[in-house]
């Protein structure tokens, strides 16, 4: 997938006078003699605040996710000393962001779309260091005892962050000093889409899908899907990995958890770290199928934005879960013998493992794309269906020859990368 860049230049002019001071950051610290420079930020490209939720996956998506709206800059001196921190709420697509920093500065590192966070109570304001910087934990749930709450991430705000050194300074030619590097921005989380739900691909070919509004009318539909939501969804990440151009966002221990249902029956066992539902992870409405050749299957049904959960080979450690919800008839009702035989309708999962032996992990910086095939038999069972595979036990894989997963991770090609230069 191919996407716009965006470029960020940074310009630092040696200055002697006239150079404004921050009220919270003393360039240079207070045991620096350095001179003061002026850094010019310019940004080609912006966006608007996001509003759209889960369900269906937009055609312009992988253009809004490379939104940046605003920008967190952390300027560092060879100590790893924060020197010079500022928020640019709308970072200027012509003309220029002005900072005053210092030729003391050794390395930069940019967060996007975080909002200002340097204030008061905010999770950047007392960031002292890179590896303070390194040690902040950001939640996906704004609110998470709210399950109607919002999320950090939208389309057109996802977190991206970067970091790396400036080379060093060197005469401009003009009387000035010139230092410059390329910050490659990465996504700490992961973007997780449903493109497909298809069914009688298998020996059955006949078997009757309804909407979920139409199934109690129609006394000869075989099954249809209440809802398709994610559990154990890892909502807490660093905002920079661990080791240089790693993937290693959070550690095992600091992991907490959402998903779209609360943990109750049928949801068993030891309950994630700090589990808080919320709806933005459930997909109730829609599931409509296409017509013609395309009849048996439902596209593009939605995605998601989680933050890393790896290291979850086994279920007790709790890998994300993608669960579909149908309802089936198992048996029909049927009047005319004696004794009449009354309506049976089962709830059955279909769910997915990334982890736990089922599929893979979710990495930090991929979109990972699912497709399921429901090919099974969704007959009443004294025809001879099974549900279609489906388990009355949410909290362990589906495995049956009748139901077919491909997932296909992939890097994320939309990272924008932004240059620098200093004067």
């Amino acid at each position: 997938m191919k996407v716009k860049s965006l470029f960020l230049s940074l310009c630092a002019i040696a200055a002697l006078a006239s150079c404004s001071q921050n009220d919270e950051e003393v360039p240079g610290g207070s045991e620096s003699n350095a001179p003061e420079a002026k850094v010019i930020l310019k940004l080609a490209g912006s966006g608007e605040q996001a509003t759209s939720r889960a369900a269906g996956i937009p055609g312009d998506l992988n253009t809004k996710n490379s939104t940046v709206n605003d920008l967190t800059v952390f300027i560092f001196n060879q100590t790893g000393t924060v020197i010079k921190k500022e928020y640019i709420g709308n970072p200027a697509t012509t003309g220029a962001n002005t900072i005053q920093t210092t030729t003391d500065a050794k390395r930069v590192a940019v967060v996007a779309n975080t909002g200002d966070l340097t204030g008061t109570g905010g999770l950047f304001a007392s960031v002292a260091s890179e590896d303070a910087l390194k040690a902040v934990v950001s939640d996906m749930l704004k609110d998470p005892s709210n399950p109607t709450g919002d999320l950090t991430h939208k389309d057109d705000n996802l977190y991206m962050s970067g970091v790396d050194d400036l080379s060093a300074f060197a005469d401009d030619g003009n009387g000035g000093q010139l230092a410059s590097v390329t910050i490659q921005l990465h996504f700490p989380s992961v973007r997780l889409s449903l493109t497909k739900i298809s069914f009688n691909g298998g020996t059955v070919t006949d078997n009757k899908y309804v909407q979920k509004d139409q199934f109690a009318g129609d006394a000869d539909a075989n099954f249809t899907i209440d809802r398709v939501y994610l559990m154990n969804v890892q909502r807490t990440t660093h905002f920079l990995p661990a080791t240089t151009n790693g993937s290693d966002y959070i550690t095992q221990d600091l992991k907490k958890y959402t998903g779209g249902v609360a943990w109750s029956a049928p949801w068993t066992g030891s309950k994630p770290n700090d589990y808080q539902p919320n709806n933005e992870y459930t997909i109730e409405t829609g599931f409509a199928t296409g017509t013609g050749l395309a009849a048996n299957e439902i596209s593009n049904i939605g995605h998601w934005y989680t933050f890393a959960n790896t290291g979850v080979s086994d279920l007790t450690n709790h890998p994300t879960a993608l669960v579909v919800e149908v309802r089936w008839r198992k048996t029909k009702a049927d009047a005319t013998v004696i004794p009449a035989v009354a309506e049976e309708v089962q709830t059955l999962y279909f769910t997915t493992y990334f982890g736990g032996g089922d599929q893979v992990e979710l990495e930090a910086g991929k979109a990972y794309s699912l497709a399921l095939k429901l090919n099974g038999n969704f007959k009443p069972s004294n025809s001879g269906g099974s549900g279609g595979g489906g388990t009355t036990d949410p909290t362990q894989p589906t495995v049956n020859s009748s139901v077919e997963v491909t997932v296909t991770p992939a890097s994320w090609d939309i990272v924008p990368e932004i240059p620098k230069e200093w004067k």
